[in-house]
């Protein structure tokens, strides 16, 4: 174990913008205004199928404060993808920018400009369109029917848009070998991703040469890259701001209509704004992906598990977005350490919502079907669950099914402990209830993610400017998007330096100032960023040990961030200000770049306490515990915000969030959040977010991510809980359909 006496790292830290957003001072993308600007909004289809036959303008261009119309022919009739990842062949094009083939209720047709918001929605009402609707389908079963006519040929003769197999050893030896074998379907619906803050960009293209563009992105440096590709015009020229960011979870890592707004903006010669509604945002944006699931599981009589087979398909909507993305990540998490592994899984293509990025990337829907069935493994052969989950995790040295990747640190029974302690406490305080009509009872889940994206292409760097005083400026092309990021980045960067938090500024996400990142996806802002940020103010070290040198004519020593010149200690701010202030001294900056060459995992135990009320078949949700190994907490006071928060966001997934679709005229109902219900406070059961001691080997001050782990294994142990006390076994989300939810109301 490295030593870990950290003086900033791992001591609970006030964000540092918590401040301004509390006090209404934060500027986001929605709160700035443009001189000459003009607002805009996107007329959508109302049809999950259909082609636009006739479009009338002629109503819109009589309301006073019309500007202006983007039409499908006026836009490029280039196909892109608007997944913010990295240039990859798993990234297939598809999508355009205007369309008069819609594929989904939603998919954007024109857009309107008019001089106030007003005036921009009256027109966009009164615009008159035509369309010949045509048969869609919404469910994975129909879009793969014999005859089901393939939604994008130019890529595929069929509906399957990609397929992965992740294998080791043989399954069918394996359930041969085995003593028990149990089976389940399980299916798992999609989930919107509800951000405080709606989706909002605004582009400025009106000399038609410099393009700048302040959204809400998760990934500002792709979103330039796909951007240039789709206007025609170099990088340089197209600048990309994120201001502050009202929540993302992978919403943001999509383009929206930032090239919608760009080309309206060099038509028109004005800059361009267009805000989402909250209908827009609950019918028009991506969603998480839905997904069936057959398993089979085979164990031996005293619970070893043998071999482990899902045939799992993806429900990707119309266009293929992170589609393959997703089902690659989602094959290699497996985290137990099982000799035979077969993941079958495919993309599907339908007319439901398009499917993108979301908080627990390619793991939420397998990691539910496989917790599950180990509980039902577990039931029958009369084992304790945990204890069964422990005996077969995978250990430091071991690695998950399919992949080469070792695990190189793992605090599992840390989490186990610190759980079994808290649940103990609460039930010597409250006991545990069966009475014939009320049976409280527990269930348990585990889960694990990956520090950066699973693939590896994770790239990141910094730059530290250092000032005469030694204070510093931090400037990183990643984007905090409401998760406390720069505060941790911060963080690292004072403890390296060995300087004081207050002394570090920090710049992040903006094209033409920060440094290259690949983006806020993935889980990388801890490990990944977090690197390039300690690298950098390592290199910050070595420029001035050079510096140092030079001026002295001697090889300088470094002791514990302290500089020997002869019998003198110079300190860090002492060392700095004679590097700068010398006659023959010089500027001091450091640089760090990390491209990921390794994804540690962190591990989460999740324990749930449900009770099931029989006479009226509800159901109530009264503690949740969850245990976390991140390595070493970078803000400790962050990590039980996300903690808190994924299990909050779990808990709406497993009981009450649903898209639903209206049979007769094939659109979404749920366009608001009245008819999509998100939790309450009252909803949630008392949260008690744990921390595990643990130091990961790799990470930038022995840290590993968080913000995606946190909600994973929530779904299945809230599930199992409910399985143990109501004596059924449910393989459906969300719970809402088969019991009544009852809130948490506490006095």
């Amino acid at each position: 174990m490295m030593e870990r006496n950290f003086a900033v790292v791992g001591h609970p830290v006030v964000r540092l913008e918590a401040k301004e957003k509390l006090t209404g001072q934060a500027v986001y993308t929605d709160d700035m205004t443009l001189p000459g600007m003009v607002y805009a909004a996107v007329v959508r289809s109302p049809y999950a199928r259909a082609v636009v036959t006739g479009i009338d303008l002629s109503a819109a261009e009589s309301v006073p404060g019309y500007v202006g119309a983007l039409l499908p022919d006026e836009v490029p009739d280039t196909l892109y993808n608007c997944s913010g990842n990295p240039p990859s062949a798993l990234l297939l094009k598809d999508e355009k920018i205007l369309t008069k083939e819609p594929k989904c209720a939603g998919d954007r047709i024109l857009c309107i400009a008019a001089e106030t918001p007003e005036a921009c929605r009256e027109a966009c009402e009164k615009v008159i369109l035509e369309y010949r609707p045509q048969s869609p389908f919404f469910t994975i079963d129909e879009a793969l029917k014999k005859g089901a006519e393939p939604l994008q040929p130019h890529l595929s003769e069929d509906n399957v848009i990609w397929k992965r197999e992740v294998k080791e050893g043989d399954t069918g030896e394996g359930f041969k070998q085995s003593d028990i074998v149990i089976e389940g379907s399980f299916f798992i619906p999609p989930m919107q991703h509800t951000a405080i803050e709606p989706t909002v960009c605004i582009c400025d293209f009106s000399d038609g040469r410099e393009l700048t563009i302040w959204s809400n992105s998760q990934t500002v440096f792709q979103e330039r890259r796909i951007i240039s590709e789709l206007v025609g015009i170099p990088e340089s020229r197209i600048r990309i701001v994120k201001p502050a960011v009202g929540g993302g979870f992978g919403a943001r890592q999509q383009l929206h209509s930032q090239p919608v707004a760009a080309l309206l903006s060099r038509k028109l010669k004005r800059p361009v704004k267009i805000v989402n509604s909250r209908e827009e945002e609950l019918t028009s944006t991506v969603v998480r992906h839905g997904a069936s699931a057959s398993v089979r599981l085979g164990a031996m009589n005293d619970g070893s598990m043998t071999a482990f087979y899902a045939d799992y398909k993806l429900n990707t909507g119309p266009y293929t977005t992170h589609g393959p993305t997703v089902l690659c990540a989602g094959a290699r998490k497996f985290q137990y350490a099982i000799p035979h592994y077969f993941f079958d899984g495919r993309c599907v293509l339908t007319n439901h919502a398009t499917a993108g990025a979301f908080r627990g990337y390619g793991n939420m829907q397998l990691a539910f079907a496989r917790e599950v069935m180990i509980d039902r493994l577990a039931l029958r052969l009369g084992l304790d669950p945990v204890e069964l989950r422990l005996k077969n995790h995978v250990a430091v040295g071991g690695h998950f099914p399919g992949s080469e990747q070792s695990v190189t640190s793992c605090e599992i029974k840390e989490c186990v402990r610190l759980c079994l302690e808290k649940r103990e406490e609460i039930d010597a305080a409250e006991g545990v209830t069966d009475d014939g009509e009320i049976t409280q009872a527990w269930g348990v889940a585990f889960a694990c993610h990956g520090s950066g994206p699973s693939s590896k292409e994770g790239l990141s760097s910094a730059v530290v400017n250092v000032n005469s005083d030694g204070s510093v400026e931090l400037l990183v092309g990643s984007a905090d998007i409401g998760q406390g990021s720069e505060t941790m980045l911060s963080q690292i960067a004072a403890e390296t330096l060995g300087i004081p938090l207050a002394e570090v500024s920090i710049t992040a996400a903006d094209t033409k100032i920060t440094p290259y990142d690949t983006g806020t996806f993935g889980s990388s802002q801890t490990f990944i960023c977090g690197t390039a940020v300690r690298r950098a103010c390592l290199d910050v070290y070595e420029s001035l040990k050079k510096l140092l040198s030079e001026l002295s004519g001697e090889m300088v020593p470094l002791c514990d961030r302290s500089f020997f010149i002869g019998k003198d200690k110079l300190d860090f701010r002492a060392a700095v200000k004679l590097a700068m202030f010398h006659q023959r001294g010089g500027v001091i900056i450091g640089r760090g770049c990390y491209k990921a060459d390794a994804c540690p995992n962190p591990f989460s135990v999740c324990m749930v306490k449900a009770e099931y009320h029989r006479s009226i078949n509800a159901v109530r949700l009264l503690h949740l515990i969850e245990a976390v190994d991140v390595g070493t907490p970078i803000n400790p006071l962050t990590v039980e915000g996300q903690i808190e928060g994924g299990a909050a966001q779990g808990v709406g997934y497993t009981l009450t969030e649903q898209i639903e679709i209206n049979n007769i005229a094939k659109k979404p109902l749920s366009t608001d959040l009245l008819h999509y219900k998100i939790p309450l406070a009252s909803d949630l059961p008392r949260i008690h977010a744990l921390i595990a001691d643990g130091y990961e080997p790799v990470g930038p001050c022995g840290a590993k991510s968080v913000g995606e782990l946190s909600t994973v294994p929530i779904a299945p142990a809230i599930v199992n809980a409910v399985s143990r006390a109501s004596g059924r076994e449910i393989s459906r989300l969300p719970l809402c359909e088969e019991f009544l939810v009852l809130p948490n109301v506490t006095e």
